[in-house]
């Protein structure tokens, strides 16, 4: 097999490959019969999670707005309930899900492959989801421009509302009533979210999920590239594991749950996230999170930019602020994470969550050189580890 008949597989054949979905774990049995192919020793990982954000991000947004605008009058019920719906909000975009504990679950999986050590010592870990994104109105191409802002503002307001409501319910406590500017203001964040709230109620009714060739069937297909470079007879290249992770595009989910299982074995392993490779420009990132930034290994940025020198490669290096990576839990939990991305003259991951993710717009030159970057990336570990 190779790069466009892997591609053609995912993408094409099986398609959209929603959380949770039976298109999805027919993507996880090809990847695992690819693995078993080159001779990997390979296991399946099966876990339980929420099948989509929105309902997540519904429950966020209107406690927030149903606080906002009770504020004024009930502040001793509304306040703290407003500064907990903060709270979780911000534990979910810090990838430590505490509220979708509460919401049903489905089943989904990772499938991964080793290429083990004498000693069992993991030195590589290679990881790309497998699962493709419902599309959203805000991921539209007229106004994905602009999705950087409505996402900050989104994440303001809920924290607004908060701020303000607890403000007010100092200020009844100490002047005996509430002030009714702080509760404009409370309400001019509550406003805001409408939008959010529309937008992601229309999702869950109306849209569909994306064929996902570039998010991520590229970075699979990447991944699935080295695999059989790194499995012929001539490589000497061991203690490698490769990781596809199912349910990314629900919060990450594949990601955390294989930490938790496997987190002691890869503790001093460094990890390389494959994410949207096939169109635009190819990038290392050194720092990310939907939050709070978090720095991505030293040694790994280090590696990375000797191996653009010295084999004169066309990747840059760049910072990711936008949502989260598989990348994002591993570096928020303290382990040695890097993701390798491609993105487009704004900044942003071409056809990114819509319906134009497609086999089409891929250019296999792109995961050609991102597959050549990871070969001698890990060779470059195989040697720091020694």
């Amino acid at each position: 097999m190779g790069i466009k008949e892997d591609l053609e597989r995912l993408a094409g054949e099986i398609g959209p490959r929603g959380a949770c979905t039976q298109s999805e774990r027919a993507a996880g049995d090809y990847i695992k019969e690819r693995f078993e192919k080159r001779g990997l020793e390979t296991t399946t990982q099966e876990f339980s999670c929420i099948d989509t954000y929105s309902y997540l991000y519904i429950i966020y947004v209107l406690v927030a707005i149903i606080c906002g605008v009770l504020s004024r009058w009930f502040p001793y019920y509304v306040a703290p309930l407003a500064l907990v719906n903060a709270l979780l909000f911000a534990f979910d975009l810090e990838t430590f899900p505490l509220l979708s504990k509460l919401l049903p679950h489905k089943p989904s999986r990772n499938v991964i492959g080793e290429i083990p050590s004498k000693g069992g010592k993991i030195n590589m870990v290679v990881t790309a989801h497998y699962d493709s994104a419902r599309s959203g109105l805000n991921f539209d191409p007229k106004m994905v421009s602009s999705f950087k802002v409505s996402f900050c503002l989104m994440i303001g307001s809920v924290f607004a509302v908060g701020i303000l409501s607890i403000a007010n319910m100092v200020l009844k406590i100490v002047n005996g009533d509430t002030n009714i500017w702080v509760w404009i203001a409370t309400l001019v964040a509550s406003a805001y979210l409408l939008g959010p709230l529309a937008i992601f109620i229309h999702r869950e009714a109306r849209m569909d999920y994306t064929p996902g060739a570039n998010d991520n069937a590229s970075g699979v297909v990447t991944m699935l590239a080295l695999v059989d470079k790194v499995s012929e007879p001539e490589s000497n290249l061991k203690g490698m594991m490769f990781v596809a992770t199912g349910a990314e595009e629900v919060g990450t989910a594949g990601m955390i749950e294989f930490l938790k299982a496997n987190g002691e074995r890869i503790k001093d392993a460094l990890i390389v996230n494959l994410d949207n490779l096939g169109k635009g420009h190819l990038f290392y990132i050194d720092k990310e999170g939907m939050l709070f930034p978090h720095d991505s290994d030293p040694v790994l940025i280090w590696l990375a930019s000797k191996v653009v020198e010295k084999k004169a490669l066309d990747l840059w290096r760049t910072d990711y602020r936008l949502l989260s990576t598989d990348a994002t839990p591993a570096l928020a939990r303290g382990y040695k994470a890097m993701s390798v991305m491609a993105f487009d003259e704004e900044g942003l991951l071409p056809n990114w969550h819509w319906k134009t993710d497609t086999i089409e717009n891929l250019s296999i030159e792109n995961i050609e050189i991102a597959r050549a970057f990871l070969w001698n990336l890990a060779k470059a570990i195989d040697l720091q580890c020694l």
